[in-house]
């Protein structure tokens, strides 16, 4: 009781130093712009490039340097806690306290083989598979537009039209539109599939197919070519169609293989508990003498 009295006659007098240094406006104003600015700095600090990285290409919004900021803090707070309360209870510092809050900081850590490395890996992937879905949806939407007997309608307000269908890739899109107008449809074609990474499955038989048919002034001509492109275009989508479904397989595996893992651990330790059980009922004495 005594220890917890004290603690709390600390934090009270901090908390008291604190009102008074802060007790007039103009002292108030500069502490809090102060603290913004440190904050700030430590935001900056604690900015991490390739979790950044990661963490953009898994489709999350979250700022790189808060990531950061929340696993050090929350090993932290768990040893500040952990320390409080064994000081309260009169007792000495466990080392397992420290351990934990490695383990806090190696679970949340960024690297592929960690678990948070390895969930933004496979949302980032989740990522990759629906936005190649998207491509080539909008490649078909292309392609019934160009086919149309009555007319179709022109490329940059084609892409405008279409990009609210999309969720990944609606912005290249809108912008694409607007390339198609003020920099012309083959320069904006190649921005457009220069987002894309180089080694990407299908990219660059997309960029062949829309750079061919815009670049066709023959409005027959490029119909039937887009009929000729129509078996790779059906191709791509079946690759593509075959790539989803083994992603799904591959999680779907994994989830039908943890319990088998847990039934077999379950069996390993039910049996040492037996054998620690048989052992302990000779009394030390061995079995075979």
């Amino acid at each position: 009781m005594d220890r917890l009295l004290l603690l709390i006659a600390v934090l009270g007098l901090v908390y008291l130093s604190l009102l008074v240094f802060v007790s007039s406006s103009t002292r108030q104003e500069r502490y809090l712009l102060r603290l913004g600015v440190r904050w700030k700095t430590l935001g900056e600090r604690m900015h991490n490039e390739r979790l950044q990285q990661l963490l953009h290409h898994s489709g999350l919004t979250i700022s790189a340097g808060k990531i950061t900021l929340f696993r050090y803090s929350a090993a932290l707070i768990y040893v500040l806690v952990q320390a409080a309360g064994d000081f309260l209870r009169s007792v000495p510092f466990s080392i397992y306290d420290l351990l934990v809050a490695v383990l806090i900081l190696a679970v949340t850590s960024p690297l592929r083989f960690l678990p948070l490395g390895w969930l933004l890996a496979w949302m980032h992937q989740k990522t990759l598979i629906q936005k190649d879905g998207e491509l080539i949806s909008f490649i078909r939407l292309y392609e019934n537009n160009r086919l149309r007997k009555r007319g179709y309608v022109q490329f940059g307000a084609f892409c405008a039209g279409t990009a609210g269908h999309f969720n990944y890739i609606r912005q290249d899109l809108y912008e694409l539109s607007e390339r198609a107008v003020d920099e012309g449809t083959e320069r904006a074609i190649e921005w457009f599939c220069g987002k894309f990474p180089d080694n990407h499955a299908f990219i660059n038989d997309i960029r062949s197919i829309l750079l061919a048919t815009e670049g066709m002034d023959d409005d027959t001509e490029a119909a039937n070519y887009l009929r000729e492109q129509g078996k790779i275009i059906t191709k791509i989508s079946s690759d593509q169609y075959l790539k989803k479904w083994s992603f799904i397989g591959d999680v779907s595996t994994i989830i039908n293989v943890i319990p088998s893992i847990a039934t077999f651990l379950m069996i390993v330790s039910l049996a040492m508990q037996y054998i620690l059980l048989i052992k302990g009922n000779f009394n030390g004495v061995g079995l075979f003498q």
